[in-house]
């Protein structure tokens, strides 16, 4: 009988952000694979409620493995993991640690000390992207541990055609007819390169709307940016949004932008917004940076350019401009492409390959 995992994240849905969207992928496709005997123990609240959540997901954690209800652990993230571990090696459980990128390179000095003395001993690592892999080597795990797992989305199932949307787009947010539509969706903090987008490479892009859909430490920066190059009227900053009107700008845009720039102690694990925009239709153009290299396949699934670069971007949505119609063709092709690349199905495969529950060696 195969061996039943139990999953334990602090980042679920009903919150809202990349690492819940992602933590409820990897719930799905390893509950939909597996014969109805895995668990899942996750915090779906805000992070300052975490504290109270953790006893309780411990306390779960070990009835569960005595009782042998489960027999691998597979924990959502480094920093919960750093937090589990001592539990995990008491209980002699197979188990692995995923990782996202920040959870390893936050340049915390104490934190930074802990991952380098735990995460080496992690039995393995599932990495979710080759930079994000890296990082993980670079803190000391051995390479053979650390396996890397494409991920999925989950496909849009029904929604307005990509015409309806646009039309409805304009309309709700009062974009001008033959103006380029740019969105970008996300937290607004300095990596995502939002900011840097507006001071250098919109105001010489006469002809696009940028509409920004957000909340983020870097708010002050991006509205800086806008009045500093009176981009007012060409630049809509929506604040966080709901699942409605999420959708209509993935799927209503002419161009999905996510123009990335490096930052000391932070990084781009993956990029999973790029993916659920170039799956719907838009035209992704991304940096070509960190995990969105892993993200974006140039050609087949959306555009890496250079971060930092305003020439090449400016560049690239002027072409955009100059042949709409060739352009949404680029975006129909990549958007097929992205639903074999990035299915769930791929993922869960990939995820139950790399945990090798039945094959793990004992802990270290």
């Amino acid at each position: 009988m195969a061996t039943a995992t139990l999953f334990v994240t602090r980042k679920f849905p009903p919150s809202v952000g990349g690492m819940e969207t992602l933590a409820s992928d990897v719930w799905a496709t390893l509950s939909a694979g597996g014969d109805g005997r895995d668990r899942l123990i996750a915090h779906g609240g805000p992070n300052a409620r975490m504290p109270l959540w953790l006893p309780g997901a411990v306390l779960r954690t070990v009835r569960l493995v005595r009782r042998r209800e489960v027999g691998y652990v597979l924990v959502g993230d480094v920093l919960l993991y750093l937090l589990l571990r001592p539990v995990l090696v008491l209980l002699r459980v197979p188990h692995a640690t995923m990782a996202m990128g920040k959870d390893v390179v936050w340049r915390q000095p104490v934190y930074q000390r802990l991952v380098r003395l735990v995460l080496p001993r992690a039995p393995r690592v599932l990495a979710i992207s080759a930079a994000t892999a890296a990082t993980v080597v670079d803190a000391g795990a051995p390479a053979d541990r650390v396996v890397v797992v494409r991920l999925g989305v989950r496909l849009p199932e029904g929604g307005p055609a990509r015409d309806a949307a646009r039309a409805e787009l304009k309309r709700r947010f009062a974009v001008p007819e033959g103006a380029t539509v740019l969105v970008t969706v996300g937290r607004l903090v300095r990596r995502k390169g939002v900011a840097w987008f507006l001071d250098t490479v919109l105001p010489e892009v006469p002809g696009a709307v940028h509409l920004v859909a957000g909340s983020g430490e870097d708010a002050d920066r991006i509205a800086a940016a806008v009045a500093a190059h009176g981009l007012g009227d060409r630049v809509r900053l929506l604040g966080a949004v709901d699942d409605v009107d999420r959708e209509l700008l993935m799927r209503g845009a002419d161009v999905f932008v996510q123009p990335n720039v490096p930052v000391a102690g932070d990084m781009e694990g993956f990029g999973l917004v790029a993916v659920e925009a170039a799956v719907r239709g838009s035209l992704v153009l991304a940096a070509d940076l960190e995990g969105l290299r892993d993200a974006v396949l140039p050609g087949e699934t959306g555009e890496l350019l250079p971060s930092g670069d305003a020439e090449v971007w400016r560049a690239a949505l002027d072409e955009v401009a100059a042949d709409p119609v060739a352009a949404e063709r680029r975006a129909e092709r990549y958007a097929s492409r992205c639903r074999e690349v990035y299915s769930r199905e791929q993922m869960g495969a990939q995820l139950r390959l790399a945990l090798g529950a039945a094959s793990t060696p004992p802990n270290r």
